[in-house]
């Protein structure tokens, strides 16, 4: 009986954000009959373009060719202007990164025969991505003391290498608070969509193959620009 009000007082709670740092699994069983959206997206939202936006300044104020051209540029129309596309691109970007991810996720899982409804996936997607969005959080505060560009991943094996090479493109796919997310997105993909272990792992795998041939490409054309 104890045991029964316990699955029952699981079942009535919502999930919690930071509950996926401390007891993901719990979230994820509360998500079975609650599959919140809007709060966490739109809190990512935020994030996102705040994010991006510090990341622009960094790119600017730590390179010394923009940092020369700032200096020289008294209206502020130049600063004004990078914050502007930083925060316009972070906005964008995040929302739909959040959709599109969710998206895949649901076609490679009907080829899976399961029908899970999107809104559940993007729900489990979105709670999976706290620990990300912490990740980026750690990496601009990083940036910001190391005099980053703010974009580099100090959490990842990307440092090891050379910038601007194809090594530190793949390096900086390693990084551990991806890594964590994808892993949470498994255990809910496994716990809420009733994907078997087997499945999830499979689906985890294809989509961090993509994250490592992603950042190839970028490791590529960094160099190319260098």
């Amino acid at each position: 009986m104890e045991a029964n009000i316990n699955t029952q007082d699981v079942g009535s709670k919502k999930p919690s954000l930071l509950g996926m740092i401390t007891s993901p699994g719990e979230q994820f069983e509360r998500m079975k009959t609650k599959s919140p959206v809007w709060g966490g997206f739109f809190l990512f939202l935020v994030m996102g373009t705040i994010f991006a936006t510090v990341a622009a300044y960094l790119g600017l104020i730590n390179n010394p060719d923009m940092a020369k051209l700032l200096k020289e540029d008294t209206t502020g129309i130049m600063k004004g202007t990078t914050l502007g596309i930083g925060a316009f691109g972070g906005l964008i970007g995040t929302a739909i990164g959040l959709f599109v991810v969710a998206g895949f996720y649901k076609v490679i899982m009907m080829f899976m025969s399961n029908d899970t409804p999107y809104m559940k996936i993007l729900s489990i997607y979105i709670y999976a991505n706290v620990v990300f969005y912490l990740g980026s959080l750690i990496n601009v505060v990083l940036g910001y003391i190391l005099g980053g560009n703010g974009i580099d991943k100090y959490t990842s094996l990307g440092p090891l290498f050379e910038q601007g090479t194809i090594a530190y493109g793949i390096g900086s796919a390693f990084e551990v608070f991806n890594i964590w997310s994808l892993i949470l997105t498994g255990l809910g993909l496994h716990i809420v969509a009733g994907l078997s272990k087997k499945q999830a792992t499979i689906l985890i795998c294809i989509f961090f193959i993509f994250t490592v041939g992603f950042s190839m490409l970028g490791g590529m054309f960094s160099g190319f620009g260098a």
